[in-house]
Formats: structure tokens, sequence, C-alpha cells
């Protein structure tokens, strides 16, 4: 029979021409196909077997399906290439940064076995009894501003020993400037501290106390200075005795 390889129709022994596309007709002879369940003669451009009716199309479809073509691989072939380079290198890396810290380690191990470059051990810093005796001074120092600052005469008083010279005149001297002055500021400088003995210690003790004057409405700094002498009590050290050396109570 007589077909069309541009349309694949299958026409009439009548017909020499594609009643389609025009393209001359051949004869089907060479590409007929036996039916798969009756062996009959099928041609292209079939749908259905003449004898059984098979679809012929499924047919030979299942039939391609059997030995299915090669699909082309997703990626291009060159891509497992630097996949497998990177995979050999991994390893190489890896004994790298293994080695680079041996190299480390023993540099540092052989860098502390040096004499120079072994760490130093840190010696403890062991107060002078010169520098107790400071902390003390200071502490006192800081007793009297808060008490000349809060006008407050007891914590004034606990800073001096008992027997102090005239401590009831100096008391009244103090009560007498908190009276007419309001202390705004109190700094203080130390110096020359020595230690005489375990209870005995002398110290140099300048003040700076600025201070408004209620009669004339204007301020005034006091920088009294003093040479004082320390005595250890059971309550801790106190002043003894001082001795002034310019201008003003302490």
């Amino acid at each position: 029979m007589p077909y069309c390889k541009q349309c694949q129709l299958i026409h009439g022994e009548e017909h020499r021409f594609c009643q389609r596309c025009g393209q001359l007709l051949k004869s089907s002879e060479a590409g007929a196909i036996p039916c798969a369940r009756c062996g009959t003669l099928t041609y292209l451009g079939q749908k259905f077997c003449t004898d059984c009716g098979l679809p012929l199309r499924v047919a030979r479809v299942a039939k391609e399906e059997e030995q299915p073509a090669p699909r082309p691989p997703l990626f291009y072939p060159h891509s497992s290439e630097p996949r497998s380079r990177r995979s050999q290198r991994r390893p190489k890396m890896a004994l790298s940064l293994v080695g680079i810290m041996l190299l480390v380690l023993g540099g540092v191990y052989l860098w502390t076995r040096l004499p120079g470059g072994a760490p130093t051990a840190r010696v403890p810093t062991v107060s002078t009894p010169h520098d107790d005796m400071r902390r003390e001074v200071e502490r006192l120092a800081e007793k009297i501003r808060a008490a000349h600052l809060n006008k407050d005469i007891n914590k004034w008083l606990s800073c001096y020993h008992s027997s102090y010279p005239n401590l009831g005149r100096l008391e009244s001297q103090i009560l007498e400037l908190w009276k007419n002055y309001d202390v705004r500021e109190v700094s203080y400088r130390i110096a020359n501290v020595q230690r005489q003995s375990d209870n005995r210690a002398s110290a140099d003790l300048v003040w700076n106390i600025q201070v408004w004057d209620h009669r004339t409405h204007d301020y005034t700094l006091l920088r009294p200075s003093y040479k004082i002498m320390l005595e250890k009590t059971n309550d801790g050290w106190k002043i003894r005795d001082s001795k002034e050396e310019g201008g003003g109570p302490s």
C-alpha cells in the first residue's frame, strides 16, 4: 500500500500523490512491520491492526520502552574531573595543616626551653612598713576630711589620741570654724612618712580647705601644714601630737 513519508499517511492503491501535502507516494512494503499479536503486516502511519484491532502505536511504544535510549548526562563531563582532583587534594591539605601545627608546637616548646624565652616567674609584691604606715595616715586624713565636709565633731575627735595636748581648746576652734564658714572642698598632701617603732610614727600633712565666709560672703582658701606624731592604740592609729607649720587648725 502506498504511504506518504512526510505525513505518514496510508493511501489507497489508486493514489499516486499524498492527498494532504502532494508528496509522491511510495510503496510501503519495505516499511511493513508484523503485528505483535497476530503477525499481520502493518505499515507506517497505521494506527490499528486490520485483523485483530491492536493499537499499533501503543505496541510499538511499548517495544521501544523495553530498550530505552541512553539519556545524556545531566552535567558536563569535565565537571567530574575537578571533583576528583579536589578529593585528591583534601588529604594533602589535611596533612599540610597537621605539619604546620606540629612545627608551631615544636617552636613554642623550644622557645620555652631557651634561657631567655622561658616565662619569668611572678614575684609576689611584699608591702613594706613604710607603705603600710602611709595607708594608715591616709585613712586618718580621709576621716578628718569627711568630718570637715559633714561638720561631724565625733568623727573628727575619733582621729585624735585621748592624751592629745589641749584637745578641748582645739575642739572649740574647730566648732568656731564650722560656725563661721561652710566647708566646700577639702584635699590634702602627705609626705615624709616615717615609722620610729611598732606603735610610733610621724608624717607631714598639708591641707587645702576652701570655705565660704558668711560674714564677707566670699570664698577663702586655708592651707595649714602640720608635722603630726601618731601612736597606735587598740582602736588603731591616732594623732598623738602635732606641730603647726603654717596657718590654721587641723
